[in-house]
């Protein structure tokens, strides 16, 4: 029996839900064979099956989490007999290492209610949350003594992520406690942090611990009249995790200026058939400038400042549940044509739900445009690990002084968001200089 697993789909990805099976059990199939899509937090894709025979049974219905290498299914002969499976009403599937282990489907733990002033089981705990917390979250309440089951998760469904255990860990141990008391929040979840103490000097008891547990509030899920209430998707779950990670975490700051476009406006128009959009040119010119001045073009890595060789470009597209951003690599080795090309069919790839993990990841610097949105002037939230994100407005005419005289000009505002670890403002205003000088005399 061959273990169809969900595939490793790039380091950043720990988890995807399956969205449509394109097989169903009994029916044959072959090694390459389009077996099921999932989705991640970026996009839709479809996986292939790893061998020929029959679908036998499928693990992972749609829609639910699993990590990557997790078992989804099993291919094998017809008459071939299947490893004994647990029946349960919500089934978490571990991987297995080969495929002469059977799998596993470990059996729901019924939610009884526990006698007053009793404590839950850790086994117990465990068991129930162990599809919801990712093998990094794991391995880090392990080092640090915590029971994953009792962290509030952030990841996509909930899931509890590393950082999540920190904080908690973090908050936790920040206040103060009697050992026992400590040990009967751990078994029954109560928030420490949420309890004031009756103890000497505001210290949280055993007592305070049981009653904050028994009075605990039930949670209202209630939707008033006039409200929509819009699940989550996996995508802009991450978007709210990674910019919130960004902004409290890297000090932004901003600078803006004036593009006069008339010079790449007409080099554009002399192109003849070939037109690249402005975004085109922008990114061609972002390109050309991150190598002149290449400190832009690093990350802060806690203990040193990394200037990266390569200049991959990340670039913003908006989709109906969110926003992607795919990525043109190596752009300083890449032609205007070539640039055009690529974000052409990156674009396309993106609308459609097909970016594949190697398209939207590795940027090491971003270009956000809403200037087709017809917007004069925003600031854009970096892209971690980026350092910088350029924010591109609209192209409008309007009248500017030009040597004593008034012209009306296509003029564009950009403003260049920095992490102020790693890029400072007059390096920053350096950088702006050189990529107004490159569009304003369309130097391609």
């Amino acid at each position: 029996m061959h273990e169809i697993k969900l595939p490793q789909l790039g380091q950043s990805v720990e988890e995807a839900s399956i969205v449509k099976w394109f097989k169903q059990e009994g029916e044959p199939v072959k090694k390459g064979d389009v077996l099921f899509s999932v989705q991640t937090d970026k996009a839709e894709i479809e996986c292939e099956s790893t061998a020929d025979g029959v679908l036998r049974k499928i693990l992972v219905p749609p829609d639910e989490l699993v990590p990557v290498m997790t078992v989804v299914a099993l291919v094998g002969e017809p008459d071939e007999p299947l490893p004994q499976l647990v029946s349960s009403k919500k089934t978490d599937v571990q991987a297995t290492p080969s495929t002469s282990e059977p799998v596993v489907v470990s059996q729901e733990v019924s939610a009884e209610p526990f006698e007053k002033g009793a404590a839950p089981s850790p086994e117990r705990a465990d068991s129930q949350s162990r599809a919801f917390v990712s093998p990094r979250a794991r391995k880090r309440a392990e080092e640090l003594g915590v029971d994953p089951s009792k962290v509030p998760g952030s990841g996509v469904s909930g899931r509890v992520m590393s950082e999540d255990v920190d904080q908690y860990a973090e908050a936790q141990s920040a206040v103060k406690t009697t050992p026992t008391a400590r040990k009967i929040a751990a078994q029954t979840g109560v928030d420490l942090t949420n309890i004031s103490g009756s103890g000497i000097s505001g210290r949280v008891t055993k007592a305070d611990v049981l009653k904050a547990y028994t009075e605990r509030p039930e949670k209202s899920q209630e939707v008033q009249e006039g409200e929509r209430k819009i699940p989550l998707t996996p995508m802009r779950r991450i978007i709210a995790q990674r910019m919130c990670s960004s902004i409290f975490s890297a000090p932004h700051y901003y600078v803006t200026v004036e593009v006069d476009m008339l010079r790449s406006s007409q080099f554009r128009l002399s192109l003849g058939n070939f037109k690249p959009s402005f975004n085109v040119l922008i990114m061609y010119a972002v390109g050309k400038a991150l190598k002149q001045v290449p400190q832009v073009n690093a990350r802060w890595d806690d203990d040193a400042i990394t200037e990266l060789g390569n200049i991959n470009l990340g670039f913003a597209v908006a989709l109906p549940t969110g926003l992607v951003v795919p990525v043109i690599k190596n752009v300083q080795d890449k032609t205007l044509q070539q640039l055009d090309e690529e974000s052409r069919t990156l674009t396309e790839k993106a609308r459609k739900g097909k970016l594949l993990p190697d398209d939207y990841s590795g940027s090491t610097f971003t270009i956000s445009n809403l200037g087709p949105y017809g917007i004069d002037h925003f600031t854009a939230i970096i892209n971690p690990p980026n350092s910088a994100i350029l924010a591109v407005g609209r192209i409008h005419e309007k009248p500017v002084a030009i040597n004593g005289g008034v012209f009306v000009r296509p003029m564009m505002n950009m403003t260049l968001s920095s992490d102020h670890r790693v890029i400072d403002g007059a390096l920053a205003a350096q950088f702006m200089g050189v990529l107004r000088e490159i569009l304003e005399r369309a130097d391609f």
